[in-house]
């Protein structure tokens, strides 16, 4: 037998300081960076240039003399877990979260709360290809390979016609509980997706290190013992960041146990072990263990009380993470507000026409609305009280580019949809696509896409009065009415 390794934990250092370190996501992987405090000033680094550099420089958790062999790790002292728990090392918890994602027990009256539903159309959305100017030539002239015809479209009103991918949605637009809102955006879009994503999620001026979720959970009530933030997925959005409390990310509800490397004795005793071991360490550490296995013991509930997705969902990750939220929200566990990304958006080549079926925008688009129409009926009577808003980090150009696709743009288009919702109607402002109006060659930003979010926050949430904490620096326009 080989002799074991002992080593001291550093890979990831840098995700333990995270009142120093942001993390930037980019739609090509290879080029997710860091954004580190230095000095006062921001930088980009590497996640082994941050793991560096927090490891010099700041005190973290002593995590040596741990023997990696097979089946796990040996010689695991209390230290060693207790430590290790903001790094996920000890963690010998779940396959799908770490300890520091606190979340604990159903609050009385959680079935009565309003669930809010953020989906982040990660890439660059094009709403030209989902809310079609069906009368404007500028657009049909732009976009000659590409554009979708007024035959390929539903009638949603005189102006504009929803693709056909997107038919799904038209039930919940005839129903009144879809509204669109057009030419919405961030006034300081960029078109870069590692600033524009973290902008529109900040919510906030640059200085800001927190989400406008996260500013909402914190300012909305002094309850902090709830699945209150939710995000489904490897890991937190940066909309529900917060000081003030932690938030909950899972990726499935069935895998979200104890984790353990052989039968359910062992894994009894180590559950015994590691509550003994946490109930000692005192302070947040004890508090975030205690929640972690409260909310371990009710999701299993979860799993019993509620089954696995509807066949009506699309068999996709969307599809499935929307299933999660259904679950989650009909257990009655207390969750406001669930976070879900659908991706694979940034097509600068090979969009597609919308004759084909199988072209990329035409596939995402059926799995973006078919899985809300599938969410709505899942969900039945709790649909009354839940509201679903998704956004963007910018919309795309108007015109194609020459691989038939299009770069990154400006302004965009929000769906907010729900049975508190005054919809049935296209919102916002879109002039016509002649060159003279565009915004540099793109859809020009009429609307700030806070203004749709800041009446959701105040009339749905019910948290109208500290606005101006979770939107700071903006001051809500003329409202557009949606709730």
């Amino acid at each position: 037998m080989a002799e074991s390794k002992k080593t001291r934990f550093v890979q990831g250092t840098a995700l333990m300081r995270e009142d120093v370190v942001t993390p930037m996501h980019h739609h090509d992987q290879s080029q997710d960076a860091l954004l580190v405090r230095v000095d006062g000033v921001t930088r980009h680094m590497t996640g082994c240039e941050a793991d560096g550099y927090i490891t010099e420089n700041y005190d973290l958790p002593e995590l040596t003399e741990v023997e990696h062999v097979e089946g796990g790790p040996r010689l695991v002292k209390r230290r060693h877990i207790l430590g290790g728990a903001a790094a996920g090392f000890g963690a010998l918890l779940t396959a799908t979260a770490m300890p520091r994602y606190s979340f604990a027990a159903p609050t009385e009256g959680a079935a009565s709360r309003e669930l809010l539903v953020c989906v982040f159309m990660r890439g660059g959305f094009d709403g030209l290809s989902a809310i079609v100017p069906i009368n404007d030539p500028a657009y049909y002239a732009a976009r000659s390979t590409i554009a979708v015809g007024a035959e390929q479209t539903v009638p949603l009103d005189g102006t504009w016609g929803l693709s056909t991918h997107m038919r799904a949605l038209k039930p919940i637009w005839d129903a009144g509980q879809l509204a669109i809102i057009q030419g919405s955006g961030s006034p300081d879009v960029t078109r870069s997706h590692f600033v524009d994503q973290v902008t529109v999620e900040r919510a906030a001026p640059a200085s800001v290190r927190t989400g406008w979720l996260g500013r909402h959970l914190q300012t909305s009530s002094a309850d902090t013992g709830t699945f209150r933030g939710v995000t489904v997925g490897g890991s937190t959005v940066f909309s529900l960041a917060t000081n003030a409390m932690d938030t909950l990310a899972v990726s499935s509800i069935d895998s979200f146990d104890l984790a353990v490397w052989s039968s359910s004795q062992v894994k009894s005793r180590v559950q015994t072990a590691l509550e003994e071991m946490y109930g000692g360490a005192g302070g947040q550490v004890q508090e975030t263990a205690a929640a972690t296995f409260d909310a371990a013991t009710v999701l299993q509930q979860v799993r019993a009380d509620q089954p696995g997705a509807p066949e009506t969902y699309p068999d996709s990750t969307w599809g499935r993470g929307l299933s999660e939220i259904a679950r989650l929200a009909k257990a009655d566990v207390g969750v406001e507000v669930a976070c879900i990304d659908i991706g694979d958006w940034d097509m600068h080549a090979g969009l597609g026409a919308a004759t084909d079926e199988q072209a990329w925008f035409s596939r995402r688009a059926r799995d973006f609305a078919e899985g809300l129409a599938a969410f709505r009926t899942d969900l039945g009577d709790r649909w009354a009280t839940t509201t679903v808003v998704t956004m963007s980090e910018f919309g795309r150009r108007v015109a194609e580019n020459g691989s038939a696709g299009t770069d990154h743009g400006q302004g965009n288009t929000m769906f907010v949809l729900g049975g508190g919702i005054k919809g049935g109607r296209v919102l916002g402002t879109v002039p016509s696509l002649d060159a003279g109006n565009l915004s540099l060659g793109d859809v020009p930003i009429t609307l700030d896409y806070r203004q749709a979010l800041s009446e959701i926050v105040s009339t749905r949430l019910g948290n109208g009065d500290n606005l101006a904490e979770v939107f700071p620096g903006f001051t809500p326009g003329a409202p557009l009415g949606i709730v």
